[in-house]
């Protein structure tokens, strides 16, 4: 059983807040504490991604640093993809990433086609 789980899609990295679903071309979600943030040292984690008809591609990345620059990030892999591509997908795809990462943050591009209901992080 999780600890913890938060929408992850709930504010983008400039701090607004992000409208679900979300239908527009691209988001980097806003950094999101982690497993080690809180303390837990198992470093598991589980996301839950729920679209609609979604075509485009989203990654999880994530980082050890306590305030992270741009470059401090990096690809968590998603069943062995750095991006999971989907094609006009419906339906909720949940992964499992072991990592004591401080953040993790999710991206959605290349959407051309339906919206992302929500990405969910357990923890």
């Amino acid at each position: 059983m999780s600890r913890t789980s938060v929408q992850m899609l709930s504010k983008d990295t400039a701090g607004a807040s992000i409208t679900l679903p979300f239908t527009g071309a691209s988001v980097t979600s806003a950094n999101v504490p982690a497993d080690s943030y809180h303390g837990f040292s198992d470093g598991l984690h589980t996301v839950g991604i729920t679209l609609s008809g979604f075509t485009g591609s989203i990654a999880i990345e994530g980082t050890l640093a306590k305030t992270p620059g741009a470059n401090d990030w990096f690809r968590i892999s998603l069943g062995g993809l750095n991006a999971v591509p989907y094609t006009t997908q419906t339906g909720t795809t949940a992964y499992t990433f072991t990592g004591n990462y401080l953040y993790v943050r999710a991206l959605v591009f290349g959407r051309s086609a339906g919206s992302v209901t929500s990405i969910l992080l357990n923890h």
